[in-house]
């Protein structure tokens, strides 16, 4: 494997690692360039499950590769799709030849940020391409796995005919490292933290499933190292993970709160992400919370990848040194309007 080392600041360096299958992107330090590379490397085809499209250099990317020949189809959120800007950027692929169609409300929120391209490869990510990329943490994982480019188009398909039908059909899954919302992910992502036996490093937006945060309470009482980091103050619902890693640190997790100004160096925590004894990663759109597990359409992949696990816990590692305990985290701390503003 090669590793690649990126300027996270004037002071610290991450590392972008790639194997013969896999490849780890990490944000805010490469922006959609995961993404834009992908979208000009294709040839032939593009799927694509999207939550958030506002980015005008992704659309215009895109769109030139529509005009070299390449089909393209693009799920976006139903939700989201219908607010002003969203549908204009839709109107405007559709009028470029790209197939676009608001997912089916059947989903709570089609969430998944991920894509095949060519039938090839795949992108399985926790990436929003909208322009919040500059200071939000997430990770991409670009991976030439047949077995999940295969199982993300057949889900694509069945989505595509979803949204037509406003059903929530999921095809047979077979691919064990994929995990899907609604269908399978909470199994697997339990599974994955009850399996660690010396640490887990978790990052993520947002908390809220009481079997995980049990779980991880269970593994710090059994003498595993368990390092949480997520966002003090969350878009929508100010401060609603703090009781959460409160009761995460009376388990003895170390529990940090990332908190604003949010900005490149100090990034909003918007990525899913668990690495277990150093050695198995999960990347995906999956937050830890009842819905996301189990009534909204995500995706993630879990990784035995040794190189990427490294990188992922280091990211995690640093982001937590920037944080503030839980612990002692002022009863008085309040999330400002501008903080939150500031949440993808």
């Amino acid at each position: 494997m090669r590793i690649l080392s990126l300027v996270l600041s004037a002071f610290l360096f991450l590392p972008l690692v790639s194997s013969a299958n896999d490849t780890l992107s990490i944000a805010p330090e490469d922006g959609h360039r995961l993404f834009l590379d992908n979208i000009d490397a294709a040839k032939s085809s593009i799927n694509m499950l999207m939550y958030h499209l506002s980015d005008l250099d992704v659309v215009n990317h895109l769109i030139s590769a529509s005009s070299r020949g390449v089909k393209i189809q693009i799920i976006l959120d139903e939700k989201v799709m219908a607010g002003g800007t969203a549908k204009t950027i839709a109107d405007n692929l559709q009028a470029h030849g790209i197939a676009v169609k608001p997912s089916s409300p059947f989903f709570s929120i089609s969430h998944a940020k991920s894509a095949t391209f060519d039938h090839s490869w795949a992108l399985v990510t926790s990436i929003n391409l909208t322009r919040t990329a500059d200071f939000t943490r997430d990770f991409g994982i670009r991976t030439d796995d047949q077995d999940v480019v295969n199982e993300f188009d057949k889900v694509f398909a069945s989505d595509w005919q979803n949204a037509d039908n406003k059903t929530g059909n999921t095809p047979e899954l077979s691919v064990e490292k994929l995990a899907w919302s609604p269908v399978n992910s909470k199994d697997k992502l339990l599974a994955l933290i009850q399996s660690a036996q010396q640490s887990i490093y978790l990052e993520v937006e947002n908390l809220g499933d009481k079997d995980i945060l049990a779980a991880l309470g269970d593994k710090s009482k059994n003498d595993v190292k368990v390092v949480v980091v997520v966002p003090a103050c969350v878009e929508g619902g100010g401060t609603r993970n703090v009781p959460f890693m409160k009761d995460l640190a009376a388990s003895g997790v170390e529990a940090i709160l990332s908190v604003p100004p949010y900005s490149n160096s100090n990034p909003y925590i918007h990525a899913k992400s668990i690495v277990v004894d150093g050695q198995t990663v999960y990347v995906g759109s999956e937050n830890f919370s009842y819905n996301s597990l189990t009534a909204a359409r995500e995706l993630g992949i879990i990784e035995q990848d040794s190189d990427i696990s490294s990188s992922v816990q280091n990211t995690i590692a640093q982001d937590a040194s920037l944080g503030k305990s839980a612990q002692t985290l002022p009863a008085t701390f309040k999330c400002s309007v501008s903080a939150t503003d500031q949440s993808p």
